[in-house]
């Protein structure tokens, strides 16, 4: 498995917001995330109407320290009855 496959964030592609091309204002498609550091992933978008690449920083939550697991942990989650 390549580097570029390998998600360092739990982020439905869904939820990726996809910018604008600088260039030509056409929507970009996303295409590869790398993690770059600690709660650090590189978003790599190529616009497809005049090839213009477009890197960002972003952000993520560690999923292992986000609320929601907390409240699953804590007994969101019950066993089949």
């Amino acid at each position: 498995m390549s580097q570029s496959q390998l998600l360092s964030s739990i982020v439905p592609f869904v939820e990726i917001e996809r910018p604008a091309c600088p260039k030509c204002q056409a929507r970009m498609l996303l295409a590869g995330i790398v993690p770059a550091r600690l709660g650090i992933d590189l978003h790599t978008f190529e616009c497809a109407a005049c090839d213009h690449v477009l890197k960002t920083l972003t952000a993520y939550e560690d999923p292992m320290k986000s609320r929601v697991l907390g409240r699953w942990l804590e007994g969101d989650l019950c066993s089949p009855r």
